[in-house]
This record gives C-alpha cells, sequence and structure tokens, in this order.
C-alpha cells in the first residue's frame, strides 16, 4: 500500500531532521561532532514480483573530521591534531572525548567539567614516569621539600693586569676593599631549606697567581682557602679538582659540605666578569599552578620558581572511529566496530601533536545544517502529500462503489 511507502518516508525524515537539530543545537559544544542519516530503500517481493517498500534509515553516521581550535590562553586546555582521543574515566567506566578543557578538582585530580578523570601515566616516588600502566592523573598538593646545596659552579675571569697585594703589609681582612682584588657571592640553601651566603675574595697575589677565601654569612674569619694559578694564556692550571667548604648552619640544619667547582675560571686581560653563577640546591616551595607540556607531560609549578613531573597524559585511537557508541557528554565507548583502542604518546604516530592554551570545537556546518534542514523539510512535506493523495483516491474509490 502506498500509505505505508509513505509512512516510511516519514519515519526517515523525521530521523533526519531529529540528526540535524542535534547537530544545530550543539554548534556551539566543544569537541562535538556531527551526524548525519543514511537512507536506504525497503523492497518487498511477492509472489515472483515485486512491490516497492519505501525507505528506511540504514545508518546514522558520524563525522570525525577536526573542528576549529579556539585559543585560550589556559595551559590546561588542550587540542589534538589528529586522530587521538583523550582517555577519561569515572567509576572505572573508560571513555574516550575530543573535548580538552581539564580542571583540578579539591583532591587534586585533574577532571573535565563533569567529574570524569583524565588518564595516563603516572610518576613513582623518586619522579620517574610509569609507562605501561594508565592511571588517573593527579598534581600534589604537598609543598616541595628543600634540597640541600652540594656544588656551587661560577663562571670568573680575575682581570691579569689588576694590582698585586701585599699579603703581608695587608693581610686578608673581608672589611678591608684593600686586603682583596674582587668578591663574589653564592647563595646556599641548607637541609631545612634556609638561606646561607658563600662570599669568595679573591686576593692576587703574584703574576698568574691568586688565593681564594671563602666566608659564610659574613663570619669574620674565612671557613676555607684556596689558591689558584693560572698559565700564560690566562687557563686555570690549579687547582684540578672543586674546593671542598664545610660548614655547619647555626639553625639546627644538618652539616653542609659543599664542592665549589673553579674549573670555568680564566685570567684574561679584561675587566672582571663573573658568567655563570649556579648551585644545584633550592628553598621549599608551595604549589603555586600547573600546566601541560607539548609532549602531554603535567607539571606542578611551585613557589621557589621550581616545576615537577606529575605524569603524563596518554592519547587513544582506533581503526574505525566511525564504529564508535556515543556516550553523550561529547564521550564515546568503544565497540565491536570501531576496535580496541591503541594507546600513544602525543606527537607520535597518528595519534596526533597536542596543541595546548586552545581547544576544539564543533565540527558542525551551520550553514550546510540549515540546507540540510530546508531540504528535508520538503522531503517531509512531499512524503505528507503521498498519503493524503492516497486518502484521496480511496475515497473516490469508495463512492464510485
Amino acid at each position: 500500500m502506498s500509505i505505508n511507502i509513505g509512512l516510511s518516508g516519514l519515519r526517515a525524515t523525521s530521523d533526519q531532521i531529529n540528526a540535524i537539530s542535534h547537530n544545530i543545537s550543539n554548534v556551539g559544544t566543544i569537541g562535538y561532532k556531527a551526524s548525519r542519516t543514511e537512507f536506504q530503500d525497503v523492497y518487498a517481493p511477492q509472489f515472483g514480483g515485486g512491490e516497492m517498500g519505501g525507505v528506511e534509515t540504514s545508518a546514522i553516521r558520524q563525522s570525525f573530521t577536526s573542528g576549529a581550535t579556539t585559543a585560550t590562553g589556559r595551559n590546561s586546555d588542550l587540542a589534538i591534531n589528529g586522530e587521538g582521543f583523550f582517555m577519561v574515566q569515572n567509576n572505572g567506566q573508560q571513555m574516550y572525548s575530543r573535548n580538552g578543557v581539564f580542571n583540578l578538582d579539591a583532591d587534586g585530580y585533574l577532571v573535565t567539567s563533569d567529574g570524569y578523570r583524565l588518564q595516563g601515566f603516572g610518576v613513582s616516588q623518586t619522579g620517574d614516569i610509569q609507562n605501561g600502566s594508565l592511571t588517573d592523573l593527579q598534581i600534589s598538593t604537598a609543598d616541595m621539600a628543600a634540597k640541600v646545596t652540594s656544588k656551587v659552579s661560577l663562571g670568573v675571569n680575575l682581570d691579569a693586569g689588576a694590582t698585586v697585594v701585599d699579603t703581608t703589609a695587608t693581610p686578608f681582612d673581608k672589611d678591608d676593599p684593600s686586603s682583596f682584588t674582587f668578591s663574589a657571592t653564592t647563595t646556599v640553601f641548607d637541609s631545612l631549606g634556609g638561606e646561607h651566603e658563600v662570599t669568595q675574595y679573591y686576593v692576587k697575589t703574584d703574576d698568574n697567581k691568586w688565593t681564594t677565601h671563602y666566608l659564610v654569612d659574613g663570619d669574620a674569619a674565612p671557613t676555607e682557602s684556596a689558591n689558584l694559578e693560572f698559565d700564560a694564556n690566562g687557563e686555570l692550571t690549579k687547582p684540578t679538582e672543586p674546593v671542598s667548604l664545610t660548614f655547619t648552619p647555626s639553625n639546627g640544619s644538618a652539616e653542609m659540605t659543599l664542592k665549589m667547582d673553579v674549573a670555568d675560571f680564566t685570567q684574561f686581560g679584561s675587566e672582571f666578569s663573573i658568567n655563570e653563577n649556579k648551585q644545584d640546591g633550592y628553598a621549599p616551595g608551595k604549589l603555586a599552578g600547573w600546566y601541560f607540556d607539548q609532549d602531554g607531560s603535567v607539571f606542578a609549578r611551585y613557589s621557589n620558581g621550581k616545576t615537577q613531573v606529575q605524569g603524563q597524559l596518554v592519547l587513544a585511537r582506533f581503526a574505525n572511529q566511525e564504529g564508535l557508541q556515543q556516550a553523550g557528554g561529547t564521550r564515546w565507548t568503544e565497540s565491536f566496530s570501531s576496535g580496541s583502542a591503541l594507546y600513544g604518546q602525543p606527537g607520535t604516530g597518528q595519534f596526533g601533536a597536542l596543541r595546548t592554551g586552545m581547544y576544539e570545537g564543533s565540527n558542525v556546518d551551520l550553514t550546510g545544517e540549515m540546507v540540510s534542514l530546508m531540504s528535508a523539510q520538503s522531503n517531509y512535506q512531499a512524503n505528507a502529500k503521498t498519503i493524503q493523495a492516497n486518502q484521496e483516491m480511496v475515497q473516490i474509490l469508495f463512492q464510485n462503489l
């Protein structure tokens, strides 16, 4: 009966209008992927002949083309330039998403706006990323402990044209500028995070010869001294090993032993200069923020200027993206049609590069959807017209009986 054919057209076109409406309503949804309705004809064979049976919806197919990216300036916003998906989970249920807007919850977990936790590789107690075992990525809210200084590296040029100091007539005195030639100070940290000033006083005792006096926190007497010798080209010849400096801070922290590296000392005919002044310790720090790196590593940033890796996000991809099952919230679950998830790090293979400070918007083409909507509306009206025509034909038939 042609009424059934018309009804099948109404049902199929209604599915199409529903899909278009869903696309239009999500034109501003981050990470949303548009769908389109596909149809197939229905053929009903009867007694060796056949009767056309109308149309039915064969599939609601998803389009996983990339949406436009929008810059936000937030390092916690991410977009993927490739086929990868973010992995998130809630109560053990693994899902996949292209929505890369993440935040910290009260427990320090990286979560979506509705609480799904971002998945990746965690870190060991020594700070190494543990590849192979997926976990909820979490930022530690604990303070960073202090690191005691063990090595000080200075890059110093001592002016070869400086005047020799008569140390017999003018013995070294930190308060007498005439008793030393130059000085430099480095801040170091003890086991409690306390700061100490290690000042080095350089005294030229002869051509190509210098004596260095080390004072800690302005003590009156030198903690240690060392003799430096240079060759005719201004290169250091002695000592060949770092100078060891040991002292006990007065704040109750442990005894400190510093290795004062002098390997980068020179004596050229130019002004005294400090080209490098660094040490390997730091003060304790409080959590001041966090951010993603382009390789997916997530770092905590502390008030002492240091950063510490907290984990690395992992991306997933599928042999057949279109086979993923929609789960709502711009998330999908794997299915038999999609195949199992393949895991990889951002920037490798077809997973795609990670873009920080931006997110991927909806891939809906609003102009195209509006045109499709008008076409579907016309189809719906045409199918309704066939039903009306069929009813009129039946009425004519009964009127002529």
